[in-house]
Formats: C-alpha cells, sequence, structure tokens
C-alpha cells in the first residue's frame, strides 16, 4: 500500500462513491459494505497483503460461515482490490492471488413433465378458488415470474390483446414486460371474468372477500396442491416453479440472453445455472442465439 494513503476510511468513502457513479444498485452497494467494512476493520491499511488476506478468510471459515457464504465475501474483497490496483493505491494487483472458495455443484430442483400436468390437474376449476390456483400455478410455470411479483400484479398490468403481463419487480431491477402462451392468455380471461370487480383492489390475484393474496397464503396453495399431485423428492414452491420455466425455457430452445431478460436478472452469470441442468442439450440450445 502506498505511503501516502492514511486509512481505511478515506479509501472505502472513495470506493463506495465511485461505486455509486458507475450506477451500482444500492442492494449492491449494500453487499459491498456488509463485507469490506468488516474486512477492513480485520486487516490493519499497513498489513495488508495476500497473506493477512487469506488469513482473514481463514477466521470467516473458523466462525462457522459455509462455503456459499465465504465465497461471497471473497468476491467483494477481489472485486475491491482491483478497485485498489485501478485507482493507484496498489502497485500490484494481488487480487489473482486470492482463490474463489470452491462451492460444491447443487442445482435447484425443477418438477418434471408428468409433476407439472398433475400439478394443473388436481387444481379444481370448477371452484373459484380453485381456479385461481389453477392460474396462479400457470402464470408461474408460463412466465417464470417471482411470487413478489405475482403478488403485485395489477388487472392493469395484463393486456390479453398484446399477450404481456407488465412486471414491476420491486428488488431494484429495471420493470419489465413477459409474454404469456395461449393457453395462459385463455385461462387468465376467464379468470379476470370470473374474479368480478373489486372497486378498492386491483389485484389480479385476491381471495374471495377481495383482498389481495399474501406471501404465505399462495406459498400454501403450491404446497398443498403439490400434496394432492402426490409430487414426493421436490420442495414445490413458487420459486421451485419459477426454476422449472427457466429450465424448460432452454431446453425449448430458448437462449440464455432472452432468459435473463424474462426473469428479470441484472446479471447472466446467475442464468447459467439453467444451461449446465441439462447437459449438452440445453448446451447447445444456448448457441442457438
Amino acid at each position: 500500500m502506498k505511503n501516502q494513503v492514511k486509512s481505511w476510511k478515506s479509501i472505502l468513502d472513495n470506493f463506495f462513491f465511485v461505486s455509486q457513479v458507475n450506477g451500482k444498485r444500492p442492494k449492491t452497494l449494500q453487499w459491498y459494505k456488509e463485507t469490506l467494512i468488516p474486512f477492513t476493520k480485520s486487516v490493519p491499511l499497513e498489513e495488508l497483503s495476500v497473506y493477512s488476506i487469506k488469513k482473514y478468510i481463514s477466521s470467516l471459515r473458523e466462525r462457522g460461515l459455509k462455503p456459499a457464504s465465504i465465497d461471497t465475501h471473497i468476491r467483494a474483497i477481489k472485486f475491491f482490490l482491483h478497485f485498489l490496483y485501478d485507482e493507484g493505491y496498489l502497485e500490484e494487483n494481488i487480487s489473482a492471488k486470492i482463490k474463489r472458495y470452491k462451492l460444491p455443484k447443487s442445482y435447484p430442483h425443477i418438477l418434471n413433465d408428468e409433476q407439472i400436468l398433475n400439478l394443473l390437474k388436481v387444481c379444481d376449476k370448477k371452484s373459484w378458488d380453485g381456479f385461481r390456483n389453477y392460474v396462479i400455478v400457470l402464470t408461474f410455470l408460463d412466465t417464470g415470474i417471482r411470487l413478489s411479483e405475482l403478488l403485485n400484479l395489477t388487472v392493469n398490468d395484463v393486456n390479453l390483446p398484446k399477450r404481456s403481463i407488465f412486471i414491476r419487480s420491486g428488488k431494484g431491477e429495471k420493470d419489465r414486460e413477459v409474454y404469456m402462451g395461449k393457453t395462459l392468455v385463455r385461462e387468465m380471461a376467464k379468470w379476470l371474468k370470473m374474479r368480478g370487480y373489486f372497486p378498492y383492489e386491483e389485484r389480479v390475484f385476491i381471495t374471495k372477500q377481495g383482498y389481495p393474496l399474501n406471501k404465505r397464503g399462495v406459498e400454501r396453495i403450491i404446497e398443498r396442491l403439490a400434496r394432492k399431485a402426490g409430487i414426493k423428492g421436490v420442495r414445490c414452491s413458487p420459486h421451485t416453479l419459477r426454476h422449472t420455466f427457466a429450465t424448460n425455457f432452454i431446453r425449448n430452445g430458448g437462449d440464455v440472453f432472452t432468459l435473463q431478460k424474462i426473469l428479470g436478472h441484472a446479471d447472466i452469470t446467475t442464468c447459467m445455472i439453467y444451461v449446465h441442468m441439462g447437459g449438452r442439450q440445453i448446451q447447445e440450445a444456448m448457441m442457438k442465439n
């Protein structure tokens, strides 16, 4: 570290300022603060070295942090080290000497085709709430939207002639538009008619009393339908349905860049897991674009 640098605080202030100017999202800035402030408190400025960094990483393991959490810290530290070198605080870029934590390969659970059909079959489409639940499941499987996005979906967000849904992500990401398949368009139109008019509530998915469904309510609906469908070995949740959509999108020839836009991910690497889940077939599909 060069002699003219007086404190970690001045460096961190500069780092956070530059990150903000470069368009880093609030969530990313918060991640930097949660990982780098403890790091700079533990490693004195004058002792910054590959050894002291590795020693700090070892202390995270000793504190009982899980491998995924430790790797999150390492990613932030490596990015910070790049900044220190680029800004002239370090004469050598030592980031390459800090290795990422090896994580066990784990893939999200998804439903197979038979489980999807069974899940849809057990919905009682003749009853008001049963048909609502059917359209909820279909919306997850057909669009891959998040649970929070489904809960916030309003009647005006659904454009049946255009076959699209406008998504307000609510996660600091950009709003986006996703498109519905023919089946979902048809069933969504039936649901909106069956739903009825409630002047005080504009959410698409509501209770019989006209109040919006909440997070736990939808989770219970999916769990109950999964038990009824006899789905075992997979924890069936709204996020499982989102993973299922993403994997099937790639398997059916979609490319990872379009999937990134549909899912509303800022970083394409988040979507790469779906490429690896289906082996060569999925990798070939990804390369079509």
